[in-house]
């Protein structure tokens, strides 16, 4: 108020030291009209514009405040995020590390289960074909021992009489007996 006082003064006195005339009366006029209104208006609503003031600048400095807050609280959840962005990265990577050595496990007793089989095939086709060998042979000495028993009849019944039929009868039996 005492401020508004002194410029309405200061307003005043300038008029007076300016030339005289109707301009300067009618300044003069104006410049005390200014000066009493400034003075009822810091009269009556001094403490009111005063009030509105403080509350306004309170405002502002807890706007201030709050985005000082709230620019901390970005810069916590930003480096929150990045953390968790390095340990999503890590778990990734170690998940693409154990997937790898999993197919790799995977991979080597798959070769081996297939190594076995192939090896108990080979085993039994190798069984397989020695039980066939050996039907073969079977088969090959029981037609040689036909085949040779039809070539001893038939050299018999050219060669062997009835009588040296019954000397070999007899002394088979003889052998027998003995």
């Amino acid at each position: 108020m005492k401020k508004a006082l002194l410029i309405g003064l200061f307003v005043v006195g300038m008029s007076f030291a300016g030339e005289g005339g109707e301009e300067s009366k009618i300044l003069i006029w104006k410049a005390i009209n200014t000066v009493v209104l400034l003075a009822i208006v810091a009269y009556f609503g001094g403490k009111h514009i005063k009030k509105f003031l403080e509350d306004r600048r309170q405002a502002v400095a807890n706007m201030v405040l709050e985005a000082q807050k709230a620019k901390e609280d970005s810069i916590k959840a930003l480096q929150e995020a990045k953390r968790k962005l390095e340990e999503a990265n890590y778990k990734l990577e170690e998940g693409i590390k154990l997937a790898k050595e999993t197919a790799e496990n995977e991979r080597k007793q798959a070769l081996a289960q297939a190594n076995e089989i192939a090896e108990r095939i080979k085993a039994q086709a190798k069984e397989t074909i020695d039980i066939e060998v050996k039907k073969a042979e079977l088969k090959l000495k029981r037609y040689a021992t036909q085949k040779a028993i039809e070539v001893a009849q038939n050299l018999l019944s050219q060669k062997v009489d009835s009588e040296t039929s019954k000397a070999i009868i007899n002394k088979t039996i003889k052998g027998l007996e003995a």
